[in-house]
């Protein structure tokens, strides 16, 4: 959304307008790429587009994923493309729906939902984030994560 801006890049949306995401050329939804570690790393990228493309997974994701990387991801084309693309990692599928693979029980996406979860009830309790700071927000959730982290460690070291 345009929360707070004055001069709006589009007309305004009035109540019971007939509104629907995607029409015409401007982009109206904004997506999370989010890469989850199974030891706890976070990482966010806000990316502008109607629909997710190679493109756009590469630049949120380029550098930051090791060789060797196992990379679990439903079965959406850009991350088909993207594990086509990238040799360097191993890249498995999920149906979304399913979200744990049938054969082998450790391939699954619950990680990530839980995170998609709890990112929803942070961003909540601010009563709709603008699209222009969605990404400070991802990078604060991602940062108190890695504070709650820090603190059990402390934690046991002191006990």
């Amino acid at each position: 959304n345009n929360k707070g801006d004055r001069d709006l890049i589009r007309t305004p949306r009035k109540r019971s307008s007939g509104f629907s995401r995607n029409e015409g050329e401007d982009v109206s939804v904004v997506q999370v790429v989010t890469a989850v570690e199974r030891k706890g790393d976070k990482m966010f990228r806000v990316v502008e587009t109607k629909r997710l493309t190679e493109a756009n997974i590469t630049e949120a994701l380029d550098g930051k994923l090791q060789k060797g990387t196992i990379l679990i991801t439903d079965k959406h084309p850009s991350y088909k493309a993207f594990g086509k693309t990238n040799t360097e990692l191993t890249h498995k599928t999920v149906k979304a729906k399913e979200h744990v693979d049938k054969n082998d029980r450790g391939v699954h996406l619950q990680t990530v939902n839980q995170t998609h979860k709890q990112i929803r009830q942070f961003i909540g309790k601010f009563n709709v984030v603008g699209t222009k700071y969605l990404q400070n927000y991802l990078n604060w959730y991602a940062y108190e994560g890695k504070i709650q982290e820090n603190k059990a460690v402390i934690k046991q070291w002191v006990f």
